[in-house]
């Protein structure tokens, strides 16, 4: 388990603040990354990479950096137009677009840009000297960064280095590479520049530190990342650049200019090619998050019922031991009847289940502790109502302005983190520790302690003191405490530091596979836990919550832009934890923790999964709120289906579901409409509306890629779910129950915690205490 996790945790993907968006491809053999340019036109696509191929060529041996204006007209001075050439030339002394569009002029039909550590120095030709008086010197963070490696270079062997009218290329061997040759190597002050260095190449910076030694030069390690080719801004229209530019680091620059030495010293040919990187078209990832979303709402929404699923199969399996049979009942008069006949018309009262007023012994003992044992108790629920789905909206739009005018982000992590912890300590950690005692037969663990019994509670809190109020209070509080309550705590809690901690020390976390995967564990679990406590009751309740979450997402997505000053998308700017970094990417690559290169991570309240074999990373993703406001409506339709099947049984059906929306009618009658309704709606209207959440999410995805930007979920889920609700209540005749609140409901809720309940086939009925449960649509009695 240990192995597994830390497996997890340090299996991450390479991210770049700036993206290699090509391939530079040699000889069909060696690939190295390039990035592209701002200018000019993009390479040739991937699926049209065979079709680019060039002959590779360095720039006229007087304009080796390619800086000197070579005139309006094409001179075609190198290579052979027919076939192609890209020229490979340095960077430094002008800028990019200069560069691209001299050897565009040249006739070259691409351009290779690379890094030097020459690039990063510039001179006042005015103070030129030997000395290297005159030199501008590279900047610090910029260009190195002495934190990642430095040496102090004796004043004898900074000799060596040419300065003199700027840097010599020829420094280079003495700055560069793993060998005591290079000077940093050599003279590393804590003699682990190549450890720390990933470039293991070093620019001096100018400055002098004078040691025991004598006088010494300092080097610092130099970077070598990727960069964009940004455009100059001073060249006029009319130049405009026709070929594609690309860009590689000085390590991939040593592998390219090798080979291309090689094969003109041996006389062999070279073709290099430039094309984009495989981007998949549709990436399967989203198909996994909308399937993965699917499930994680067919699973709360069917455990939010299953209080009356186990309560239902408990009666039957009783009834089975005690010798009843589905296919006859005992009658009020103690005679035989037959099962009910399937019609369309109402069940008789005669053939319904009826309430009848429970003894005073039976009023406080719920029909999970009579009929059947293995039931849980009730577990705390809150029945939400139209007041509480308008104050939920009110709450909800209040702290989105909260987060995005005050960026308290971090604090939605913690106290996220905390109650997902929780969640799943509840549904996961708990029950299994639980089931695998039971299991096991090792009772240890479930017994609780014996110094937090009732009785010794009791005991010690009437003798007085200190001890026995603290121990009450400890009753009072948590109740009885057994071991395996304190391994699931700590296992839980633990795994939230975990998280915690990752979320908090690695820049974009989210590449993490223990990042993603607990958070979506947390996340399953809070919606598991929150349908089986958050409850509707009326498709009343219903569409008023949906309606207003359904405008309330698409305000603050789409109509928000409009309203704020920078034409930013409330919604979209605290998902991304305040919108995309400030600084410069190059920058936020360098110093990720840097102020201004935190956000653009999505706070962690949804489901990610990773982008599949796409090199640009990032995430499918889908919010929880996704997946709770409408699983309320999918919990409420599960709850009456199973409500209806327990009416059935304890009135002595089978619990077999049948609606009036499906009438019975000969087969060469039947239609298309009548047999698409009785499909859907025979079973009831889980599985209806279960099917009306996936096709609506579905179309989320499809409408993300469509129109390529973020979608409001609810806007499709919405009309899907309440719409689907809605018109099979209808067509089955129950739509007004369902909107004031069906009553089999209510009485399924009475059957299981007190109150009224219904009777069971060996029960006597007598007028004065039955009370029929009139509803149009219900569990089948056969």
């Amino acid at each position: 388990m240990k192995s597994l996790l830390l497996v997890l945790l340090l299996t991450t993907t390479v991210t770049h603040a700036i993206l290699p968006t090509a391939i530079l491809q040699i000889n069909n053999d060696i690939s190295l990354f390039a990035s592209q340019a701002s200018f000019g036109p993009p390479p040739a696509t991937f699926s049209d990479r065979a079709s680019v191929r060039w002959a590779a060529a360095f720039p006229p041996s007087d304009d080796g950096l390619l800086c000197r204006d070579t005139g309006d007209a094409n001179t075609n001075s190198i290579g052979d137009p027919a076939t192609g050439v890209a020229i490979v030339v340095p960077r430094g002394e002008c800028s990019f677009q200069r560069k691209a569009l001299n050897a565009q002029k040249l006739g070259a039909s691409a351009i290779i840009v690379y890094g030097t550590l020459s690039s990063r120095y510039s001179w006042n030709a005015t103070e030129a000297d030997a000395g290297g008086a005159g030199m501008i010197w590279p900047e610090d963070k910029y260009d190195y960064d002495c934190s990642h490696g430095s040496a102090l270079i004796p004043a004898s062997e900074y000799a060596i280095l040419d300065f003199y009218r700027g840097y010599n290329a020829q420094n280079d061997g003495f700055l560069s590479g793993t060998s005591n040759q290079n000077l940093c190597v050599k003279h590393s002050q804590n003699d682990a520049f190549l450890d720390s260095c990933a470039s293991n190449k070093c620019l001096v910076t100018g400055e002098n530190v004078t040691t025991e030694h004598g006088l010494t030069y300092k080097a610092c390690c130099a970077w070598d990342l990727h960069v964009w080719l940004f455009g100059d801004s001073s060249m006029v229209e009319e130049q405009t650049v026709v070929i594609p530019a690309v860009y590689i680091t000085m390590e991939e620059a040593d592998i390219l200019l090798d080979v291309m030495r090689g094969a003109s010293d041996r006389g062999d040919p070279l073709t290099l090619s430039v094309f984009q990187r495989y981007v998949p078209k549709y990436n399967f990832s989203a198909v996994l998050i909308w399937a993965f979303g699917v499930f994680v709402a067919w699973v709360a929404s069917y455990t939010s019922s299953g209080e009356y699923r186990r309560v239902w199969k408990g009666v039957e399996k009783q009834r089975i031991l005690n010798g009843a049979s589905h296919d006859s009942i005992v009658g009020n008069d103690g005679g035989r009847r037959s099962p009910p006949r399937p019609s369309n018309s109402a069940i008789s009262s005669e053939e319904r289940g009826a309430y009848r007023a429970p003894s005073e012994q039976e009023r406080t003992i719920p029909i999970n502790s009579r009929t059947t044992s293995n039931v849980s108790e009730d577990p705390e629920s809150l029945e939400l109502t139209a007041s509480h789905a308008l104050g939920f909206i009110v709450m909800a739009s209040t702290s989105l302005l909260v987060l995005f005018f005050f960026k308290i982000y971090n604090v939605v992590k913690i106290m996220y983190a905390f109650g997902c912890s929780g969640a799943f300590m509840q549904i996961v950690v708990h029950p299994g520790f639980t089931a695998l005692f039971v299991k096991t037969r090792w009772e240890g663990p479930l017994k609780p302690f014996e110094w937090l019994t009732e009785e010794k509670v009791s005991r010690e809190a009437a003798r007085g003191g200190s001890k026995g109020q603290l121990l009450m209070c400890l009753w009072e509080f948590l109740g009885p405490i057994a071991p395996v309550d304190i391994v699931s705590v700590i296992l839980s809690y633990g795994m939230e530091a975990m998280w915690l901690y990752v979320a908090f020390t690695v820049p974009h976390p989210d590449t993490l596979v223990f990042y993603w995967v607990v958070q979506d564990i947390f996340g399953t679990c809070m919606c598991i836990l929150f349908l089986s406590t958050i409850k509707l009751n009326s498709i009343k309740v219903a569409s008023v919550l949906l309606t207003v979450a359904f405008f309330y997402d698409i305000f603050f997505v789409f109509v928000t832009p409009l309203l704020t000053k920078h034409g930013e998308s409330i919604m979209v700017n605290v998902a991304t934890s305040g919108g995309p970094p400030k600084a410069d990417p190059s920058w936020c690559e360098k110093y990720p923790f840097d102020a201004d290169c935190k956000g653009g991570d999505p706070l962690p309240m949804l489901f990610a999964i990773p982008r599949i074999g796409d090199y640009q990373g990032g995430c499918s993703m889908l919010g929880l709120g996704d997946i709770v406001l409408p699983g309320l409506l999918l919990s409420f339709a599960s709850r009456y289906d199973e409500a209806k099947r327990l009416i059935g049984v304890i009135g002595g059906g089978s619990g077999r579901m049948r609606s009036n929306a499906c009438p019975d009618v000969p087969d060469h009658k039947s239609s298309i409409p009548l047999c698409f309704i009785c499909c859907c709606c025979r079973r009831g209207y889980f599985g209806p509306v279960m099917v009306a959440y996936a096709i609506g999410l579905a179309m989320a995805n499809a409408a993300v890629y469509l129109m390529q930007m973020g979608q409001p979920a609810l806007l499709y889920l919405v009309p899907c779910c309440l719409g689907t609700m809605v018109y099979i209540g209808h067509k089955s005749r129950e739509l007004k129950d369902l909107w004031e609140g069906p009553r089999v409901i209510r009485a399924a809720d009475n059957l299981l915690y007190g109150g009224p309940r219904v009777e069971t086939a060996n029960d006597e009925r007598t007028p004065e205490n039955e009370v029929h449960l009139d509803n149009d649509t219900e569990a089948e009695l056969t």
